[in-house]
C-alpha cells in the first residue's frame, strides 16, 4: 500500500511538505513486515518456539518489531506534530538542518538492525546448546552463555546499541529545531501545484 501510495503521488505530482514523516511512514511498512511479520512467523511456529521461546532469538523479534511496527510510526506522527507547532511550514529537509533526519534514521536504522542481528546469532547459539544439545539444563544454559559466539554477538549488539543511540541524539536534536527557519506555509505550495487533468 505505501509503495502504491507513493507511485500515485508521483504520477499526479503530489509535493509531500513533510518528507522525514513520509521516510519514517515507508520505514514503518518495512519495518513491520520484517519485524513483526517474518521474525514473528519464523519464531512462534510452535515446533521452533520450542527451542527459541526465552532465548536472545525472542529479543530479536521483539526489539525489530516493536522499532519496525510501533516506534517508526510514532517518529513520523511527531514529524507531523512538529510541522504543525511550527505554523504548518513545509519540511523537506533539504534546507539548513535537513541532513539530521536523514543520518538520525539511518543510524537508528543501521543499530536496530546491527542489534537484531547480533540478537538472532545469539539467539540462534543459545537454542542449539542449550536447547537441542544440552536438553535446558543448568550446565547447558551456562555453556550456551559462555561461548564464543554468544559472548561475540553480545559484543556486536552493544556496539550496534551506541550506534542507535547516536541517532537517537540526532532525532531529539531534529525535531528541536526542524522547520524553525522555514517561512513558507504549506497552503503557499498547494497553490504552486499544478492540478492532474
Amino acid at each position: 500500500m505505501v509503495v502504491h501510495a507513493v507511485f500515485d503521488s508521483g504520477v499526479h505530482r503530489l509535493k509531500n511538505s513533510n518528507h522525514p514523516a513520509l521516510a519514517w511512514t515507508i520505514g514503518q511498512a518495512a519495518g513491520n513486515f520484517f519485524g513483526a511479520g517474518v521474525w514473528g512467523f519464523m519464531h512462534t511456529l510452535p515446533q521452533i518456539n520450542l527451542y527459541t521461546h526465552g532465548t536472545q532469538w525472542t529479543a530479536s523479534h521483539g526489539h525489530l518489531a516493536f522499532f519496525g511496527a510501533y516506534s517508526t510510526a510514532v517518529i513520523a506522527f511527531f514529524y507531523l506534530a512538529a510541522q504543525k507547532s511550527r505554523g504548518n511550514v513545509w519540511m523537506s529537509g533539504n534546507l539548513v538542518g535537513g541532513w539530521k533526519w536523514k543520518w538520525s534514521m539511518a543510524l537508528l536504522w543501521i543499530g536496530m538492525i546491527g542489534m537484531t542481528m547480533a540478537l538472532l546469532i545469539a539467539g540462534y547459539e543459545q537454542s542449539q546448546i542449550d536447547r537441542a544439545v544440552g536438553g535446558s539444563t543448568w550446565m547447558s544454559y551456562f555453556a550456551a552463555q559462555s561461548h564464543p559466539w554468544f559472548m561475540q554477538a553480545m559484543t556486536w549488539r552493544q556496539i550496534s546499541g551506541y550506534i542507535f543511540s547516536l541517532g537517537y541524539v540526532l532525532l531529539v536534536w531534529d525535531l528541536l529545531t526542524i522547520g524553525k527557519r522555514e517561512t513558507r506555509p504549506v497552503s503557499e505550495l498547494h497553490a504552486e501545484q499544478p492540478q492532474p487533468a
